[in-house]
């Protein structure tokens, strides 16, 4: 099914196409008499009005696929938002009841902080900014995970707390590389 963005680009596009035709057609024998190169002339700028229309048509149906992803990020990202605010308070509550160091704060607060930015900041309306909002959701998400496996009692939990610091450095620098882009 097609949009009506869609819809008009095409509509455009065939009339562009169209007319070039019916020039091509005008030139092949070359014109004899004035209103034969008149006619020809009508339809150049006929031409450049449709074209311009397929411009126009094209950039309204890039408007709106960005639109479209724009709106399905704003939601998705709340969705991945949910991991790196929660796992971070429940660990902030381990914290505050002494079962865990303070020094956990260091990964918890940023973790928490990028999260709730993560799902509720602003997305602009611009490709690299929801692709930096997307990758840094996913990124959050990860983060979270491994945290929740650095605070389990296990071997791995070393390796986990690792990578979950090398994770909240990286969601902080995905989302400082999105507020970078004009």
């Amino acid at each position: 099914m097609t949009t009506p963005a869609q819809h008009d680009r095409d509509l455009a596009e065939g009339r562009v196409a169209r007319l070039k035709q019916d020039l091509r057609d005008g030139l092949a024998p070359p014109p004899g008499d004035v209103e034969a190169m008149d006619e020809l002339v009508a339809t150049a700028h006929r031409l450049l009005d449709a074209e311009l229309a397929y411009d126009q048509a094209a950039h309204r149906l890039a408007d709106a696929e960005l639109e479209a992803r724009h709106a399905t990020t704003q939601r998705a990202v709340v969705w991945f938002a949910a991991a790196p605010v929660l796992v971070p308070l429940a660990a902030g509550a381990l914290v505050l009841f002494e079962v865990l160091s303070p020094v956990w704060l260091l990964v918890l607060v940023p973790l928490f902080a990028a999260g709730l930015w993560i799902g509720f900041g602003p997305v602009r309306r611009a490709g690299n900014v929801i692709r930096e909002r997307t990758r840094a959701a996913w990124a959050g998400a990860g983060t979270a995970a491994v945290l929740a496996g650095a605070l389990l009692p296990w071997s791995a939990a070393v390796v986990c707390t690792i990578l979950a610091a090398l994770g909240v450095a990286g969601t902080v620098a995905l989302l400082w590389r999105e507020s970078r882009i004009p």
